[in-house]
């Protein structure tokens, strides 16, 4: 944004030419002037031409500015007299002679103010802000354009120039290093010129976010919004636009010192075809002594030429290119008053100068570089670009407040009544509000509650129904056994006998276990039971299970607890959750030879590991599911078991987990 204050198309002549562009837009003037019938009419031609070449050619921009001046002076027109003032502030700023431009805009503002021509005069007078921004004086740039926007602003259907002025705002807040400010600004003026559907001003607003991004370190973003604009400039045949926006990506990719210089170069090259001695291709050159520095300083002798045979190989070589370029374009901003730029090319200078060992020069330029930064960005100036924006807001709102009184006076007596409806009718609708929210509430809740007692009601009808059939099978066996001795008493002999009232007490054993583990599994359900936590030793967990299960065969029993674990939790939950995760593990080694279960537990710091091991068969997937998935329940046998275990261990906040496999064995880990 540094040549952020170049200006753009002013203004179209006649509606006819509003669809064209380029080339083709210049064309059609072209042919137009001979059919021109008043020596007006060409005088609008011509600064319409002078407009489109200012940023492609400026000596012919001058040439036409100088024909439109001429036939306006001679037919005695002041709006084309002020209009080819403004044209020569433009090109004049274009080549960076300021004191020229500034001296052709306050003639144009005093024509504009003369004739009351707000939209001109306002143009005029941003225009002059950017005059005052390219010599450093930030102060009077940011007043001037402050005064166009309040112009512009009032103006209807005004977009294209009132982003010109946020914009003009936008460079200011980036000159003093706000660039949260700045970017505010400079997304306000994109969105204006997007809505006057200005191609190249669009492309420059663009190109300006792209250079903030550049300072702000983000590079990604300032990449984007560069080609984005470049785009734009390729599409419109803006040469002056791509030149700038090969300058800020030689910045962008300033760490690819090769990349770097190569853009540098095209932009240079790009303004030599421009204008060979113009201000702009001066400072490209600086910027390619900077990268030329930055290769020395890294001893890369050789990038420099590989980019362009004009530089030659050695550090001596290199030193003598960049120090000429920084001279020459030191004293170019000392003769332009730009100070901005000076104060960075010094200080390139004066590392050259080191580096060649002119400490004298190089001592004398950096004092330069410190001088300009402090009258540049000294704290006096930040509060001077601020105040202005200040009063700018405040008189904005000193007009709000005036038109408010305006309409309070004339309202007053409809307010008491307005009033008195609005509360009213605020009443009311609060009400309808309430009640509707309140419905809303309530019916949500009804909803998400009957969702949850149908799914509880699906999962206890399943689990009843295996239960019943639990509880059927042993009694059935009882009472047929019965039926048989009553109905035939002889038919059976001592040993089917024997073999019949074995089964029925293992059933009738069976179905005790089942309803013990019913009843506590219900007991676990019921809202107001809580478990009582207390410090209970593993070893009397393992001691009672050792005792309960002392009867039985053919299973080797293994409990592991060398550290004399004690765990904090309710005993009962903990005692029937080993309980049955044994009784399980037993079921499961009935047919395995040299059947082993092992209990074992483990302490690290605050965690505690209960963990169950048998070298059985191993636990199926589907089995499984029913310690983790609530509506799971897959047999009486071993569904029903783990249900009761999982709703324990839930109760006393307990994460069980389970690793099995086929023909190894099954391992239930509990974490307390």
């Amino acid at each position: 944004m540094r040549q952020f204050f170049l200006l753009l198309l002013i203004f179209c002549s006649t509606q006819s030419f509003s669809q064209k562009q380029g080339q083709a837009l210049v064309d059609s003037l072209l042919t137009e002037i001979p059919k021109a019938g008043t020596d007006t009419a060409k005088t609008k031609l011509y600064i319409t031409l002078s407009d489109l070449y200012i940023d492609i050619d400026q000596k012919k921009s001058l040439l036409y500015a100088d024909s439109a001046y001429y036939l306006a002076v001679k037919s005695k027109w002041n709006l084309g007299i002020g209009n080819s003032q403004l044209c020569y502030g433009n090109i004049f700023n274009f080549t960076g002679d300021f004191k020229r431009a500034i001296d052709s805009l306050n003639k144009s503002v005093e024509i504009f103010k003369k004739i009351e021509n707000k939209k001109y005069l306002g143009l005029s007078t941003y225009t002059l802000g950017s005059s005052y921004a390219r010599m450093g004086d930030y102060t009077t740039a940011t007043d001037y354009y402050s005064k166009a926007l309040k112009i512009h602003e009032v103006i209807p259907n005004n977009d294209r120039l009132t982003g010109f002025c946020f914009a003009g705002l936008a460079s200011m807040f980036y000159m003093q290093k706000d660039y949260a400010k700045s970017l505010d600004y400079s997304f306000k003026a994109l969105d204006k010129k997007k809505k006057s559907k200005n191609k190249i001003a669009i492309a420059n607003q663009l190109k300006d976010i792209g250079d903030t991004y550049y300072e702000m370190k983000d590079s990604a973003q300032a990449e984007k919004y560069n080609l984005e604009a470049l785009a734009l400039y390729t599409e419109t045949g803006n040469k002056f636009g791509k030149a700038e926006v090969y300058s800020h990506l030689g910045k962008v990719y300033g760490k690819n010192t090769s990349k770097s210089l190569s853009y540098f170069i095209q932009s240079r090259e790009m303004y030599k075809e421009l204008n060979a001695d113009s201000y702009y291709t001066i400072l490209r050159d600086g910027q390619i002594a900077q990268v030329l520095l930055l290769l020395i300083k890294k001893s890369d002798y050789e990038t420099a030429h590989k980019v362009s045979s004009e530089f030659g190989t050695s550090k001596a070589a290199l030193l003598d290119v960049s120090e000429k370029n920084l001279k020459d374009v030191v004293q170019l901003c000392i003769t332009e008053n730009d100070k901005e730029n000076e104060y960075q090319y010094r200080q390139s200078l004066a590392e050259v100068q080191y580096l060649k060992g002119n400490y004298r020069q190089a001592y004398e330029n950096h004092v330069g570089f410190f001088t300009q930064y402090d009258s540049i960005y000294s704290q006096e100036n930040k509060n001077k670009v601020a105040s202005i924006e200040n009063q700018k807001a405040i008189d904005l709102k000193n007009k709000e407040i005036q038109l408010s009184e305006v309409l309070l006076s004339a309202q007053k007596k409809q307010k008491l009544g307005l009033i008195a409806g609005l509360l009213l009718l605020t009443t009311i609708g609060g009400l309808l509000f309430w009640q509707s929210r309140s419905r809303k509430k309530t019916n949500t809740t009804l909803m998400v509650l009957n969702n949850q007692l149908d799914e509880a009601n699906k999962v206890k009808a399943k689990f009843f129904g295996i239960l019943s059939h639990d509880l059927r099978s042993p009694v059935a066996n009882l009472i047929n056994f019965l039926q048989l001795q009553k109905r035939n008493p002889g038919i059976l002999n001592e040993q089917q006998i024997t073999d019949k009232e074995k089964k029925i007490t293992d059933s009738a054993q069976s179905l005790l276990e089942t309803m013990e583990g019913m009843l506590l599994w219900s007991k676990g359900q019921m809202e107001n039971f809580k478990p009582e936590i207390k410090s209970v030793a593993v070893n009397d967990l393992f001691s009672y299970l050792e005792k309960f299960f002392a009867t039985t065969e053919n299973v080797q029993f293994t409990f592991n607890n060398p550290q004399n674990v004690l765990v904090n939790t309710d005993e009962n939950y903990l005692q029937t959750i080993m309980h049955n995760l044994t009784a399980n593990a037993i079921k499961a080694l009935k047919n395995t030879p040299n059947a082993t279960i092992l209990w074992n537990v483990v302490q690290e710091q605050d965690k505690i590991s209960l963990s169950i091991t048998d070298n059985g068969p191993g636990l199926d997937t589907e089995q499984s599911k029913a310690l983790y998935e609530d509506a799971i329940i897959t047999s009486s046998k071993t569904g029903l078991g783990l249900h009761i275990i999982r709703d324990l261990a839930k109760a006393i906040q307990c994460k069980i987990s389970v690793q099995s496999k086929s023909g190894f064995g099954t391992t239930f880990t509990l974490a307390v």
